[in-house]
């Protein structure tokens, strides 16, 4: 089975605030309701014996596996496998009180457990990519042990990280395996760790997310069990974007690290303290450290970015500084603005409206807008283009961003208009590139069946449209589904 289905776990954003935990070891039962569950971790690295003592901690029977016999010797006589701060005392307190034990034998642990979660390592291949074996070993060796046990519903949640890929493949193994059905007698999650080495216990208990990501309801039910006392934002989504969720937050860690010293580089031969930079730079969390400018949709463009890029890229060239990371943003975002160009015309359209053209929403800045660039590529394949701009008039622009229109769009004047509904009328494509402020819901707005649809701006009330795409999702109705619990 794959990463989607009839539920859709995506449509859903539950916001959990729970109670900090007494640290120390728990008692009695969950927020729930029901007893705490018993857990077998398998893999002993550094975050299944993190999640071991972890989850100890919390009052669940955690049995720890692996296949190497010295691990599973230091679990029991209550050492850590790893170094990690106040790991020790965890293991100590827990294999004490019986709360924690660990085996070699993964097949009988999978036979008497309310959950299984797998931490076991995922090795690059020579070319970069995941070597799932050792993963796919265990999902066999679970599933056989599933066979045997009698609980109605299991759950294998895994830690490891994996791409959506590998998911699909375990759960075809898992059932297999186990002779079980996903969402009948077996669940399945992908709940990625945000664990840092030596801040992993305070990571645990204080987590800045927790993500399950799964395809029924039951499964949802036995993860919302896993972590009583805990105050963090719970989030439930579908697998593949659990998964992915996981390689975003490293890419992004990665990408601030590169960025951070391709800047300290270009300021040291200026002879200027980075670090003072940075400082300040990092002091703006309404724009620099937030949510901005990270949601997927339209290339950048306007007057300040593309020009302060080139400037940096100039000037970098000039003292001999390489700056590569820098230098790819200009290229991938102008790849963005041809794949999306490409995507237009793969159907062969005669004519296709356009909503929007200047960069941004309330403006009438045509300036390195990104559609203006799209447009310019239809009229060369040609294609009948109209636009539909609530804040452009033509005859009013003025300076650079009337000679940059002019330069890119001679004919602009003709392809305006304020009429929405003459613009639409015939399109074989619309390509949305503002929301309309007077529109709320496009589902007032006639369009043809088979009209294709490209919204790059997450457009209310276009998502069941048979020509429906976005340019980076399949739907766009998330943001309307999020519940607090």
């Amino acid at each position: 089975m794959g990463t989607g289905g009839p539920f859709r776990p995506d449509m859903t954003i539950v916001l959990a605030g729970m109670r900090r935990p007494t640290l120390g070891g728990v008692v009695g039962e969950n927020k729930g309701g029901k007893s705490f569950m018993r857990i077998g971790v398998y893999g002993l690295g550094y975050v299944g014996a993190v999640t071991v003592g972890c989850m100890a901690e919390l009052g669940h029977k955690v049995i720890g596996v692996d296949v190497a016999d010295h691990k599973v010797e230091l679990v029991l006589a209550g050492e850590a496998p790893v170094v990690e701060p106040g790991l020790n005392e965890f293991l100590a307190r827990h294999v004490a009180d019986g709360q924690i034990t660990a085996t070699t034998d993964g097949k009988s642990t999978a036979t008497d457990v309310d959950v299984v979660m797998l931490a076991v390592g995922t090795p690059s291949t020579p070319s970069g990519g995941i070597d799932p074996q050792y993963l796919m070993a265990v999902a066999g060796q679970v599933g056989a042990g599933l066979r045997d046990n009698p609980r109605p519903f299991v759950t294998v949640m895994s830690r490891s990280t994996s791409l959506p890929e590998v998911h699909e493949a375990l759960i075809a193994e898992l059932e297999s395996a186990s002779g079980r059905k996903l969402g009948e007698s077996l669940g399945y999650a992908c709940h990625p760790e945000f664990l840092r080495e030596t801040t992993a216990i305070a990571d645990f208990f204080d987590p800045p997310v927790i993500v399950f990501g799964a395809d029924d309801p039951q499964t949802f039910m036995q993860c919302r069990d896993l972590y009583p006392g805990i105050d963090a934002p719970t989030v439930e989504v579908g697998i593949g974007e659990a998964a992915m969720v996981k390689y975003a937050a490293n890419c992004f860690h990665a990408l601030k690290v590169t960025f951070a010293n391709e800047m300290g580089e270009l300021c040291r031969t200026f002879g200027i303290d980075s670090r003072s930079v940075m400082e300040i730079f990092c002091q703006d969390d309404k724009l620099n450290i937030s949510s901005k400018y990270l949601r997927p949709g339209n290339p950048f463009g306007g007057s300040c970015l593309p020009k302060d890029l080139r400037a940096i890229l100039d000037v970098a060239r000039d003292k001999a500084v390489t700056v590569p990371m820098l230098s790819g943003t200009l290229l991938s975002n102008q790849h963005q603005i041809d794949s999306l160009a490409e995507r237009v015309l793969t159907d062969r359209p005669a004519r296709v409206a356009v909503i929007g053209l200047s960069f941004k929403e309330g403006t009438d800045d045509l300036r390195e807008a990104p559609m203006v660039a799209v447009v310019e590529r239809l009229l060369g394949k040609g294609v009948d283009v109209a636009i539909f701009d609530a804040e452009l008039a033509v005859e009013d622009l003025t300076g650079a961003n009337k000679s940059f229109a002019m330069t890119a769009v001679p004919h602009l004047a003709d392809l305006v208009s304020r009429d929405l509904t003459g613009v639409l009328e015939g399109a074989d494509a619309v390509i949305i590139n503002h929301r309309l402020a007077d529109i709320t819901d496009w589902t007032d707005i006639t369009l043809d069946s088979d009209t294709q649809i490209m919204d790059l701006v997450s457009t209310p009330g276009l998502a069941n449209h048979p020509g429906y795409q976005g340019i980076y999702w399949h739907r766009t109705d998330r943001a309307e589904h999020i519940t607090l619990a």
